[in-house]
Parts: C-alpha cells; structure tokens; sequence
C-alpha cells in the first residue's frame, strides 16, 4: 500500500514539474494569466509557473508576412482594377503593448490582415489610375501609416507594405498603349520640326556667305535627300527656279510656263499603271 502511495505521489510530482516549466525561444515571449486574469510577461528561456493555476499564451516576435489577396478597386477615375499587397509586420516588444496585443484582440494576425485589405481599398480609391501607376511606392508608404497608426493600439508594428501587382481591364491596357503611341509621335514630329527650324537657319546663314545664290544649296539638300528613296524624281535646272526675293514677276511666270509644259509632256495615267504592275511584281 505505501509503494502504490508513494508511485502516485512521484507520478503526480512529476506531472507537476512538466507542467510547472516554461521554455521561450530568444524570439518567444510567454503572457501569463492566473485564474483568468492577466498576471506577468516572461521573458526567453527556463520560466516557472503554477501548474492549473497559471496558462500561458505564447507570443512570436519574429517579423511575419501577409498576402493580400487581389482587391476590386474603384479609381478615383472610375476605372475597375485588382490589387493585391504584401504586409510585413511584428509584435512590439513592449511588455504593455504585448499585454494588449492578447487582450484587445481576439487574433491580432487576422486583424492585421483585414485592416490590410479595407485600407487598401480605400488608399486606391483615393489616386487615380495614371498615379497608381507611376506612384506605387508613395501609395505603398502612405497606406504603410495608417495601417501601422491603427494597429498601433494592439501592439502590432507595420515594417512595410509593398503593392506586388496592379491588373487593369484590356480594354485600358489598349487604350493606354494607343496614348503612348500618339504620344511618341507627337514627340517625333515635334523633333522632325526643331531639325528643320535648324536647318533652315543654317541655310540662311550660309546664303550670306554665298549670296544670292545661296538658295541653291538648300536644293541641292532636299534632292540628295529625295534621290535616297526610290521614287521618280524630276529635276530642274536652277536657273529655273527664282535666285533671290523679289524676282520679277515675269521671271515666276516663265517658270510657271515650263512647268506647266512639262507637266503636260508627262502621261500620269502610264506612269500609274507602271508604278501599279511593278509593285504587284515586289
């Protein structure tokens, strides 16, 4: 009788010793609550409580992520888009703040995750679609302080969130892509023309050096630049054509004449059906 009391007393203090032990890893914190009510924080490794007495609630410490899923947006421009994020997060390690990271909040990880999704939806909805995409990391920095501002209160610090990907209608996509087009071209004719403008100055300060037969070099520019293309190029000698301002009237009328015979000389009707049959050939 006094070996099977002593087996149930070993038995029974051994249950105790295992229960009475706590071990926190470097990165754990332990919440102790005694009878239902918030006793003390422990610290990293070997901790003691009382066992049925005492409960204890780990916390990490380590820095998590969160996917948030893609959300339908509405711009501030009324155009639908799906984002999604990545939040980085951490629970302070402030035994007050840690204190109310248990009690204020049922699962603070859950919390964050839907704080994470209606805020960036209402972030979205703030810009419009030409900022959301050209500003993401500002938007990414604004929505980072609110969220942390409002998990604050439950002891939960929001490292940095980052907007992975922002998917807009195809219809946008094309109508984006013609803008950029437009734009490009706009862009190039607008340099086609400063070249010009250049040139043409150029020109005007060479006709000073050469005269009044100074416009001849102009011509001779824009031939060598026709004759590069293939195409039929009609030439017509210079002294043809008006050597300075203010050339007679007379001189315009003859030049006038010529090219007048010359254009009637030419059957624009074959040279038509030539340039027709030679490109059906290529």
């Amino acid at each position: 009788m006094v070996s099977i009391l002593l087996y149930v007393g070993v038995v029974v203090a051994l249950i105790l010793i295992v229960k009475s032990v706590v071990i926190n890893q470097e990165y754990e914190r332990a919440v102790v609550f005694r009878l239902g009510s918030f006793n003390r924080v422990l610290g990293p490794g070997l901790q003691f409580v009382v066992p049925f007495i005492e409960w204890i609630n780990k916390v990490d410490y380590r820095v998590k992520t969160v996917n948030v899923q893609p959300q339908k947006v509405l711009t501030k421009d009324n155009v639908t888009v799906k984002v999604d994020a990545i939040i980085f997060y951490k629970v302070k390690k402030d035994h007050e703040k840690l204190k109310d990271t248990i009690l204020e909040v049922e699962d603070f990880n859950q919390v964050t995750v839907n704080y994470g999704k209606t805020m960036l939806r209402a972030e979205i909805g703030k810009v419009e679609l030409d900022d959301l995409l050209s500003k993401r990391d500002e938007i990414a920095e604004e929505l980072r302080r609110d969220l942390d501002e409002s998990t604050d209160e439950f002891g939960v610090r929001i490292r940095d969130v980052e907007i992975r990907d922002v998917s807009i209608p195809d219809s946008m996509e094309r109508a984006m892509a013609a803008e950029a087009e437009a734009e490009r071209e706009r862009r190039a004719r607008i340099t086609r023309a400063q070249g010009e403008l250049q040139a043409a100055a150029r020109t005007r300060v060479a006709s000073e050096v050469l005269g009044n037969e100074g416009y001849k070099l102009r011509t001779l520019q824009t031939i060598d630049n026709v004759a590069v293309e293939n195409s039929t190029v009609v030439t017509i000698p210079a002294e043809l054509m008006p050597k300075a301002e203010g050339d007679s009237a007379d001189h315009n009328g003859q030049v006038k004449e010529i090219l007048d015979k010359l254009r009637d000389s030419i059957d624009m009707d074959d040279m038509l059906g030539e340039a027709i049959s030679g490109a059906e050939d290529v």
